[in-house]
């Protein structure tokens, strides 16, 4: 049986004040627990300085029956005083936790390194074995062979050496071992991540309630003119040592600088200037040196030490209470291992630890330390605890990526640390994560692919290098860089793409690559993310019309507390579209937040990749959740989209997303890369081919004049164009698929519904919105003897055989022709900006009256619901033409060209123009022509729709109003 397997039996608890502290007991039982569960995983064991880290070191061997104990520590001074804990296990004895006759352990320290076979045999005879990783892992590497279980406990102090690559050997060679790793904070000086489980974290406020952490002053040293920054330092250290002293401290100095020529230069300065006894060691002297004057130190011959940068780790001198900082710390974890050296309180007549310094702009964690009036007693804890590991757990997040082996990067010094990106993602629901596929975007060449599998993550730096487009020549050229990163969120199966390109389309490209199948989210699990936050506060709220083919299609609310101007009103028209907020989280920190149709997502936070991944994974374990959203203000009163996979009820008519309407773009017809010709998008008719549509998926014609285009939309490929076609079509940058992807076409059902972006928006209430019937204009249409189920003839032939009737069109004509209107324009066709257009000249102003006329769907005056629809569509999308003089002269230009003589019935284009010129106010007019409305008889549907379309044209703000022309 081995020594500690032999000795398990005689480790007691004792409950007395010279037994265990609270921090050991915590420490050695949460040791003993993990093992239980965990044999292979590693065990963290974060206790902060002074709460007797080696004893709990020293009791893990017994606990867990250890057979041969491995002890690695990165200074030889440490070393020293663990190997002598080890061997005399005085500690323990001194607790009470072992009998004082206990016979000590066989204890071994490796002082030169391990080269042979012998060299490790001889290990055999130890029951612990004390060294320095680059003493014992170059033989390994080399090919030396110990045995695989020569160790079976392994105990790595001040842990966060552990990620470098000999200690990591080291670990890894002995697979078989336990492991604990200890450290006094939890960062990591390296910036690699410590490999293990953290099983136990003793915070350092209770270290403070437990008195094993002392109070902590700071004294900011101001240099008189003509005094040096040291000799400053020397003289208030000297008066602060003597004042201690004098109020019966037993308290001793420690001089700390970076440099050994500094070091001999501050002992000068000392020697010199104070009556202080110092003496000064660092590496160039001999070990016995360094203990004889370690030694002197604590035997108090000595009033202090200078050193350089030793004494950081393991040091135990409870006396040593005045730290003058020659050289500020520049790394959080060293300051504070370096704080706690002065911080322990197991020693008679010592007080609070005083550190000397001048004032610096340096930034630890996100506090600031060295200036005047700075309260160390507080910020000490409060870096240690509220959350000032952010700067390590980046840098261990970063050193998990690794880069492509095979790329040849522009900079071996690049470093993801460095990277801050703009929190703005778009998420997807997947199954899987192709982690190791390469991004490929059309002109852009990939300078960093790095990659994390401990994250799931992958980043991915370009550039594009393209000429101006003003110069012909290659003489200057422009270099764009752009960045892409995918995280994925295994346990909610939620992928998250940043891009700098951020359209719909590339979004969809981008995924393609890495996912074998996805799901967009809908708006009302994207809505999750404003849960559990308080004080929300709207800049930019977005609503949808949810009226079918009627209304304002889009509306915009912004600026401070945007939520208090919807209306119960906008509740019952409008559902939710986008939003920008801040808002109060559960611990009390501020957040900006915005999403948008698409599950785009947004902060107004510049992130490095660990702040990242945990917005990510925050925001995306509320969207999977079964939150309900409760502001508490009016934003709660406008309804969300629900998702559906298939149309609810018959498609009725289709129109454009709003964002077309208000861009009016341009469609290019291409074949290779040579643009054929250019068509107004808007200027094609959208025809649904019911004949083959289903619930599922929904045939589209877009015509005009000069083109005929077939596409399809279904809920799992979205729009498509038909194959088969040797051209392309294009909008700015996009196809006109990628286009249709983005800004979807908005599908109108037959109950009134409307279907968008996956989601199905319900029509309001009946009777919520009305159309006063008084506002209908009667046209006689038997007078004009029409046959109301004929909008128009394309032959003479069809109009004899109906009787010689008028046409609705011919009707309307003849009714235009007896107003005052000085220019009557017929544009019926493809793209048509009326079916008839006027213009008259008055006092004041160009009144111009576009005319849409549609026919009844029967022989019969009637309130026939699906006679409105088509009607009020072009009639609310004739506003395009209205916005301003130039876009209405450039579009009846457009129109009439090469035609105008057919076009005209009254006036031409020169009068036209020389009418727009005047510079008066335009005002406009829009009649709904419509036998199948009925004034006597309005129906509530009806109405409905003709109450949203005049409020919508009414607020358009281009001095606009809505007619209509319709039965009694």
């Amino acid at each position: 049986m081995s020594y500690f397997a032999n000795h398990y039996k005689d480790v007691s608890f004792p409950d007395s004040e010279d037994g265990l502290r609270n921090a050991q007991l915590g420490a050695i039982h949460s040791i003993c627990a993990h093992f239980s569960i965990h044999s292979k995983e590693p065990a963290i064991v974060t206790l902060p300085t002074g709460t007797g880290k080696t004893a709990v070191l020293i009791m893990s061997a017994f606990l867990l029956k250890a057979k041969k104990v491995l002890v690695l520590s990165s200074t030889i001074l440490v070393r020293g005083q663990i190997v002598n804990e080890f061997q005399k296990l005085v500690t323990l004895k001194r607790q009470k936790v072992l009998p004082s006759d206990l016979e000590e352990p066989k204890v071994i320290e490796i002082s030169s390194p391990l080269l042979t076979t012998a060299d490790w045999q001889r290990l055999d005879d130890f029951d612990v074995v004390v060294g320095f990783p680059a003493n014992m892992y170059p033989g390994i590497e080399n090919g030396l062979t110990p045995q695989l279980d020569l160790f079976d406990l392994i105990l790595v102090d001040e842990a966060h050496h552990s990620p470098a690559k000999t200690w990591q050997g080291l670990l890894d060679y002995f697979s078989k071992a336990k492991k604990i790793l200890f450290t006094a904070t939890p960062f990591r000086r390296d910036r690699r991540e410590v490999p293990g489980k953290l099983i136990y974290n003793y915070p350092l406020s209770r270290a403070k309630e437990d008195r094993v952490f002392g109070q902590v002053g700071y004294i900011a040293v101001n240099p008189a003119t003509g005094e040096s920054q040291d000799l400053a330092i020397a003289r208030a250290t000297e008066k602060v040592f003597n004042e201690d002293r004098a109020a019966g401290l037993d308290h001793y100095v420690l001089i700390r600088t970076e440099k050994l020529e500094h070091a001999k230069q501050l002992l000068k300065v000392y020697q010199e200037n104070t009556k202080l006894n110092i003496r000064k060691i660092d590496s160039s002297q001999t070990y016995s040196y360094i203990l004889k004057t370690i030694k002197a130190l604590k035997d108090k011959k000595l009033d202090g030490i200078i050193c350089v940068n030793m004494l950081g780790e393991g040091f135990d001198f409870p006396n040593l209470k005045i730290a003058a900082i020659h050289a500020h710390h520049k790394s959080l974890a060293v300051t504070l291992q370096f704080i706690g050296r002065f911080t322990r309180t197991n020693a008679p007549n010592i007080g609070t630890a005083k550190f000397l310094s001048t004032q610096a702009d340096i930034t630890l964690g996100k506090q600031q330390l060295y200036f005047e009036g700075a309260i160390w007693d507080e910020l000490i804890v409060s870096l240690s605890e509220d959350r000032v590991e952010i700067e390590d757990e980046a840098k261990s997040v970063v050193e998990s990526f690794v880069l492509n082996e095979n790329q040849e990067v522009e900079s071996e010094e690049f470093n993801l640390y460095n990277i801050n990106p703009f929190f703005h993602v778009k998420v997807y629901r997947v199954n899987d994560f192709k982690i190791d596929n390469v991004l490929n975007v059309r002109g852009q060449e990939i300078i960093y692919h790095f990659k994390s599998e401990e994250n799931s993550m992958v980043v991915f730096i370009t550039k594009e290098v393209k000429k101006p487009k003003w110069l012909n020549s290659d003489d200057l050229i422009n270099t764009k860089h752009f960045i892409f990163m995918l995280y994925y969120f295994e346990e909610e199966g939620l992928l998250f793409l940043h891009s700098s390109i951020r359209t719909v389309q590339f979004y969809d490209a981008l995924i393609d690559q890495f996912t074998t199948s996805y799901e967009r989210i809908p708006k009302e699990d994207i809505n999750k993310v404003l849960s559990n936050l308080r004080d929300i506060d709207f800049f930019n709220i977005g609503m949808q019309n949810r009226a079918a083919d009627s209304g304002e299609s889009y509306k915009t609310i912004t600026g401070s507390s945007a939520q208090n101007a919807i209306k119960k009103s906008d509740g019952r028209m409008y559902s939710n579209g986008h939003i920008y907020a801040k808002a109060k989280t559960e611990d009390d920190s501020s957040l900006t937040i915005g999403y948008s149709s698409g599950a785009k997502l947004w902060s107004n936070a510049y992130l490095k990749v660990n702040e990242f991944i945990n917005f990510c994974q925050v925001f995306g374990k509320k969207i999977n959740s079964n939150a309900v959203v409760k502001t508490n203000t009016g934003f709660d009163m406008l309804p969300i989209g629900k998702p559906v996979q298939e149309f609810p009820s018959d498609v009725y008519s289709i129109t454009w997303d709003y964002s077309t309407f208000q861009d009016a773009p341009i469609l290019y017809k291409c074949k290779d890369d040579e643009i054929i010709s250019e068509h107004q998008l808007l200027d094609f008719e959208l025809v649904l081919d019911k004949s083959k549509s289903t619930s599922k998926i929904a045939f589209i014609k877009l015509e005009s004049d000069k083109l005929s285009l077939d596409v399809s939309f279904s809920f799992t490929d979205h729009f498509k164009l038909d194959e088969g076609s040797e051209f392309e079509y294009r909008i700015h940058d996009l196809s006109l698929t990628e286009y249709l992807n983005e800004y979807s076409l908005k599908f109108f059902l037959t109950d009134f519904s409307i279907v968008h972006h996956h989601e199905w928006l319900p029509t309001p209430a009946e009777g919520e919105l009305h159309y006063d019937g008084n506002l209908i204009t009667i046209f006689d249409w038997a007078g004009y003897n029409i046959d109301i189920t004929r909008e128009f003839y394309d032959t003479p032939a069809e109009k004899l055989a109906n009787g010689s009737r008028e046409s609705i069109h011919e009707g309307l004509l003849a009714y235009l022709k007896k107003t005052d209107a000085s220019i009557i324009i017929y544009d019926h066709g493809t793209g048509e900006m009326a079916d008839y257009v006027t213009l008259k000249e008055v006092d004041t102003a160009i009144e111009i009256e576009l005319y849409h006329a549609k026919k009844s769907g029967g022989t019969d005056e009637g309130d026939r619901v699906t006679d409105v629809y088509d009607v009020c569509g072009q009639a609310n999308k004739s506003l395009i033409w209205t916005t301003n003089r130039q876009t209405f002269l450039k579009k009846l230009q457009l129109r009439v060209e090469g035609k105008e003589t057919s076009k005209f019935i009254k006036g031409n284009l020169s009068e036209c123009e020389s009418m727009l010129a005047k510079g008066k106010i335009l005002k406009f007019t829009i009649h709904v022509v419509q036998p199948g409305i009925t004034k006597a008889g309005l129906s509530e549907k009806v109405s409905t729709v003709l109450a949203s379309s005049h409020g919508y044209i009414q607020s358009n703000g281009n001095n606009e109003r809505l007619s209509i022309l319709a039965s009694a």
